[in-house]
């Protein structure tokens, strides 16, 4: 049977292919980043007083689109991991930063305990589908996290109809990912895509006055 890491990696390949030639929205794309990057700001400046020596790392970082944004909150190439399942996407974050740590593979195999001050996910629970990997995975990260440190996540709480590769995960499925924490902050983000990428340059209006069509969660997760 296909461990669920190889199970993974198929349906990002799905999803490559079935997003080649698409047409990206760029104005709602660039609301989305300027939106949660806003936020993830002001959580790093509520729980550290500087930045220079934070030790960060980011499980499923892709080809790197948020690893520039931590550089400039000032933290440190030496001190940036990036774990990511995918051989392409690895070779991708070496090209781009040479001076960051690239872990390639499964994250479950990473062998960090009480290492960060900062554990980031982003768009990676909702491609797992396998409950047992979640909360594996879920665990892994809390052991990284040094005391006083802090999990931050962003995802989808929706599930998508029109895509059965996914699964949303919900705030209720969060504090049962983390048992031990007694206090999680949650920020309802991201307009629903079919509306954002609709309302154009009024992506924020419309995100202010309808709060409820947002479709994503941020969650800090303190240890």
């Amino acid at each position: 049977m296909m461990e669920e890491a190889e199970k993974i990696k198929v349906r990002y390949e799905k999803r490559r292919n079935n997003d080649a030639g698409k047409n990206e929205n760029t104005v709602f794309i660039e609301n989305v980043i300027k939106e949660r990057e806003t936020i993830y700001s002001g959580i790093i400046k509520e729980h550290f007083n500087k930045t220079d020596k934070l030790k960060f790392i980011e499980i499923g970082a892709g080809a790197g689109a948020n690893i520039g944004f931590f550089r400039k909150l000032g933290i440190k190439d030496e001190n940036i991991v990036a774990a990511e399942l995918l051989p392409e996407r690895a070779a991708k974050l070496r090209e781009k930063y040479p001076k960051i740590t690239v872990s390639e593979g499964d994250a479950l195999q990473l062998a960090f305990k009480n290492s960060f001050d900062v554990v980031f996910q982003s768009l990676v629970f909702t491609s797992i589908l396998d409950d047992n990997f979640k909360k594996n995975l879920a665990h892994k990260m809390r052991e990284m996290l040094k005391p006083g440190g802090i999990i931050l996540w962003y995802d989808f709480k929706f599930n998508n109809p029109g895509n059965k590769d996914v699964k949303g995960v919900t705030k209720a499925e969060i504090k049962q990912l983390f048992p031990s924490v007694n206090k999680i902050a949650f920020y309802n983000v991201t307009l629903a895509p079919p509306v954002g990428r609709r309302v154009g340059s009024m992506y924020e209006f419309v995100n202010s006055v309808f709060p409820f069509l947002r479709t994503h969660l941020i969650a800090v997760i303190k240890k």
